[in-house]
């Protein structure tokens, strides 16, 4: 899971007229496309397939990099690099992969068509997107939806919800809210606090065409001060009013509204959990790994007391350990070190060691003397670092890495 740990960083808080972006993927310097291109052919033509390789490349890369790869890789191999890692990869692993092989918009579309074809529609990735996404962003995501689907978003987000949730939506994909301004409107702050009162806890029943005026046509920004504004008029806070006076799809779209950080951070906090979502984690870290991983990462932090990156590692949000079947679909061979020592004091003393055909005779190594922490490292590596070739994905212990977390992983840290 090792797919978040090299971009958090420093937050600096950027006010301007557009939205500020916190990615934990940035553009790699020193950037060759005709090199990485030639390590995913040598890494999709190994024994076995090199998905570590892949990993290392494509989690360090930003889309359009990712994008220039994928064209030296075709001019060099003569074949299409998604197509050739699609056929090299499965499960988790290749979820992700070809996922960063999209552009965040083409990503969203992907799942917002996701969520609504066939029978049945999926409101909380509907709400995750659409709810959360700026108006640049909703209005390169319609393009692209109308592009891949021959589809108009605005028509088919009507035809699969209803009510007082559809009206919402359909107000979000028109994009009429505003853009954040280093200008604040203390008196507009002051007048849409009063109005969201008035339209709701003052009285009894709900004004929610206010409510949807009010939270789909401001700006995050603006919205953040009207909620902190709210408590001087009423006397519980914005979101406890929310769930008091709306319900369902359209109570949930409220509550992302003006606080989008938070609830992508409640969503990854599943991670804490046996019944956690690997749907939503890894469409979280796809979709926003450009974008505003990091911010979530601290909000996620500041909320839950630890990183979003220890809370993966140490969940059982994979449900470790997995079925031979899919360890031998999806097992990253990574040498966990001291620094892993979380995993080590959950290793049963006596972890199987595989010959290293590298550098180790397995009858040199004296077990006695030997620590669970070097046990594990030379388990999966040798004395000299390097995975042995005859390693047996069936000889194994309760805290090793997956390809799918180690991808997941490196885009949060």
């Amino acid at each position: 899971m090792a797919l978040v740990s090299e971009f958090l960083g420093q937050l600096s808080l950027n006010v301007g007229t557009h939205e500020p972006k916190f990615p934990t993927v940035v553009p790699a310097g020193d950037f060759e496309p005709d090199r990485d291109a030639a390590r995913i052919e040598t890494a999709i033509k190994t024994k076995g397939v090199d998905e570590q390789t892949i990993i290392d490349v494509l989690t360090k890369r930003t889309y359009s990099q990712r994008r220039d790869i994928a064209f030296a890789y075709e001019k060099r191999a003569k074949k299409d690099m998604i197509t050739a890692l699609k056929a090299a990869l499965s499960g988790s692993l290749e979820t992700v992969v070809l996922g960063l092989m999209r552009s965040t918009a083409q990503y969203d579309a992907s799942e917002i068509r996701g969520s609504i074809k066939g029978l049945g529609t999926d409101e909380e990735t509907l709400v995750e997107i659409l709810c959360s996404r700026s108006n640049d962003e909703l209005v390169e995501i319609k393009k692209v939806y109308k592009e891949l689907f021959k589809k108009e978003l605005e028509k088919d987000v009507a035809g699969d919800t209803s009510g007082n949730f559809a009206k919402l939506l359909l107000a979000l994909v028109q994009t009429k809210r505003a853009e954040p301004s280093s200008v604040v409107d203390f008196e507009k702050v002051d007048e849409d606090a009063r109005a969201l009162y008035d339209a709701g806890i003052k009285n009894k029943g709900t004004d929610v065409a206010t409510w949807i005026s009010i939270m789909s046509e401001r700006s995050v920004p603006h919205l953040q001060r009207v909620f902190q504004r709210y408590k001087s008029y009423s006397p519980y806070d914005m979101q406890e009013s929310i769930v008091k006076e709306v319900k369902g799809d359209l109570q949930m779209s409220f509550l992302v509204l003006g606080t989008c950080m938070i609830y992508h951070a409640d969503l990854c906090s599943s991670a804490q959990s046996k019944s956690a979502k690997e749907k939503v984690v890894t469409r979280i870290v796809v979709s926003r790994c450009e974008v505003d991983l990091k911010k979530i990462c601290s909000e996620y932090k500041a909320n839950f007391g630890q990183s979003l990156q220890k809370t993966i590692l140490v969940s059982e949000l994979f449900n470790l350990p997995r079925p031979v079947t899919d360890l031998q679909r999806g097992l990253l061979c990574h040498a966990l070190t001291l620094t892993c020592s979380v995993f080590c004091r959950n290793t049963p003393r006596e972890t199987t060691r595989r010959q290293c055909s590298a550098c180790v005779d397995q009858s040199s190594v004296n077990k006695s003397s030997v620590s669970t922490t070097e046990k594990v490292n030379i388990t999966l590596r040798g004395n000299c670092g390097k995975r042995p070739s005859n390693f047996s994905p069936t000889h194994t212990f309760k805290g090793i890495f997956w390809l799918y977390e180690e991808s997941v992983f490196r885009f949060l840290s």
